[in-house]
């Protein structure tokens, strides 16, 4: 379970890392205006941003030093993120978005769930 835990610091890690790049990538575009006038969309895109960007280190570190409070902000994130794939697939049904382009995060952030807050996981993780 240790190691399974440490994987999923080092994912949120590199989702930290995912999320600059990719704002950055919309900054150099014209994108980024696009997405700031896209309504509850665009608020919602930022606002997950902002969490991934302050809550995500802390995640990846915590989780890493298999601290309990890493379980929960980590699990917190991939809640956020699973809400996120789940609406915005609801909300955006067209025929540009198919729900097999968002099974991988819509399952992956489900079984991250599962793991981090699983009895094993806080068995492992002190306080």
């Amino acid at each position: 379970m240790k190691i399974l835990l440490k994987i999923v610091a080092v994912m949120v890690a590199l989702a930290v890392l995912r999320t600059v790049l990719m704002i950055f990538q919309f900054a150099s575009t014209a994108r980024l205006a696009a997405l700031i006038g896209s309504g509850a969309f665009g608020v919602t895109t930022f606002a997950a941003w902002f969490l991934i960007l302050v809550a995500g280190p802390v995640a990846s570190v915590q989780l890493w030093r298999l601290r309990r409070i890493g379980l929960y902000v980590a699990a917190s994130l991939c809640a956020v993120a699973l809400l996120y794939y789940v609406f915005g697939f609801m909300a955006n049904r067209g025929p540009e978005l198919r729900l097999a382009s968002l099974a991988v995060p819509i399952v992956g952030n489900a079984v991250g769930i599962a793991l981090l807050l699983s009895p094993s996981a806080r068995r492992v993780c002190s306080e």
